[in-house]
């Protein structure tokens, strides 16, 4: 059931006492129970000594004004309050508490003298604190009482004002965020991102593995072509070599030494042409036996008819 407030009532009747009913009463523990949610429990920063326990007169001891919280409910003193030690023991030592109190069957806060037990090694009396009870109980100041002391010196008072396990400061109990939540949904976060990441990665990896072995397989298969066609190129090559080859090597086994003495003959037989003309002043041309229009009376039969013609008037020879 939701609960909320604070809302105005209305008067929907009477009790038998005459008292008026209201629609939307709320007890005090729900006004408690706000109060404490959003305020912690202690006694204010400000001022300084604000329920202090401070020496008085002999067992006597002064409580400065000031202003608490226990559990939602509030206590606020304007003037010093006074409490009374009990008296000492006659052996060993006791240490009491002054504590500031929630009274539930009183309905009142109260600041009071929790006595201890004497005892050689003694211990301060438990502090009630329980989810529900009569009483809750914040420690103001521990007193230690020796045997048959009559005079409570401030060397004798411990401040617990400061202490949040025995009392504490007033604060604003949302004095922090719980991101516990936030943190573990960051968590969550984090790890999908990185999960996926990884596995983008990995697929990125794939993918790139692929390629390149495709590439590779590409560049395989066309280096292997490349030196298929070389390959291919380097036998047409040379059996179109080994073809020229063969020719010319036919042509140069026909009687290639004599092929070379005619033309080394021929070219002799220029030379010395050439010699006899430019020492005789004369040259000389073959003459075609078949056309002998220009020939009257041929003394020699040979194939060819020698003609000579005179360069210049220094020789006459025909």
């Amino acid at each position: 059931m939701l609960r909320y407030g604070f809302f105005d009532s209305e008067i929907t009747g009477y009790d038998e006492e005459g008292m008026p009913i209201f629609d939307r009463a709320e007890s005090s523990d729900f006004l408690a129970m706000f109060i404490s949610r959003i305020i912690s429990d202690g006694v204010l920063a400000q001022p300084a000594d604000c329920f202090q326990v401070i020496a008085n007169d002999g067992l006597r001891l002064k409580v400065r004004p000031g202003f608490g919280i226990v559990r939602g409910r509030f206590a606020m003193d304007t003037q010093d309050f006074e409490v009374v030690i009990p008296e000492a023991p006659t052996a060993y030592k006791r240490i009491d508490r002054v504590i500031l109190r929630a009274n539930y069957l009183m309905r009142r806060c109260e600041i009071i003298v929790k006595p201890g037990v004497a005892a050689q090694e003694p211990k301060p009396p438990e502090l009630l604190q329980p989810e529900s009870g009569d009483y809750y109980e914040l420690c103001l100041a521990l007193v230690a009482v020796n045997s048959n002391q009559t005079v409570i010196t401030q060397a004798n008072i411990t401040d617990t004002r400061y202490d949040s396990s025995q009392c504490g400061v007033v604060t604003q109990v949302i004095d922090h965020l719980d991101t516990s939540v936030f943190f573990a949904q960051l968590n969550q976060f984090y790890e999908e991102f990185t999960g996926q990441s990884n596995d983008d990665y990995e697929q990125f990896v794939r993918d790139m593995k692929a390629y390149l072995d495709a590439l590779k397989l590409s560049g395989d298969n066309q280096l292997t072509n490349i030196v298929d066609i070389m390959k291919q190129f380097e036998n047409g090559a040379e059996l179109r070599f080994e073809e020229w080859f063969k020719n010319v090597k036919d042509q140069l086994s026909e009687d290639v030494a004599g092929h070379l003495q005619n033309e080394v003959d021929d070219l002799l037989n220029r030379v010395e042409k050439i010699e006899y003309s430019l020492i005789n002043n004369e040259v000389s041309a073959e003459i075609d036996l078949e056309d002998q229009s220009n020939v009257i009376d041929l003394e020699d039969q040979s194939d060819t008819i020698e003609a000579y013609w005179q360069i210049c008037d220094c020789h006459s020879r025909h």
